[in-house]
């Protein structure tokens, strides 16, 4: 039917890392890198690997990130820590530390009534943010974007 011929037309635009034939078989690691067969999957393994571990370390690394939001988006609700009377208390406690030393986990936990691990996953995406900003704010600086045009 109508399907076979689109999904066909899709696998053929994939060429082979190995031979640039068309290919339908993908490296299930890294997800990224397509073969005609299981033998060019093989011989290309050598020149393939170092590239192959770094992609599937970003997806893990992706994946963790996402769950990590997830279960602080979790948190923040069930603790009803998203009202404006607990977003500046926790905004103060954060600010009177600095940002190395912190709150620590089983204190934060005793405030808001959550078990350490809770505070911990809690804490942690909170120093994920804090240091993305910095980064970013960093970068921003050093290729220009303060706001004023040279």
């Amino acid at each position: 039917g109508k399907q076979t011929m689109s999904s066909a037309k899709i696998l053929s635009q994939h060429k082979c890392a190995h031979c640039g034939e068309p290919a339908e078989k993908r490296c299930q690691q890294c997800k990224s890198t397509w073969y005609c067969s299981r033998d060019h999957q093989v011989s290309d393994w050598k020149s393939h690997k170092s590239l192959c571990k770094r992609i599937a370390a970003d997806i893990a690394q992706a994946d963790s990130h996402t769950l990590h939001k997830q279960e602080f988006d979790r948190i923040r609700i069930k603790y009803g820590l998203t009202t404006e009377e607990n977003a500046g208390k926790i905004a103060d406690l954060l600010a009177n530390k600095g940002a190395d030393e912190g709150i620590s986990a089983p204190k934060f936990a005793e405030m808001f009534g959550m078990s350490t691990a809770e505070a911990v996953v809690f804490l942690e995406w909170i120093k994920v943010g804090v240091k993305f900003k910095e980064e970013t704010l960093d970068v921003a600086k050093k290729s220009g974007f303060s706001g004023t045009s040279s």
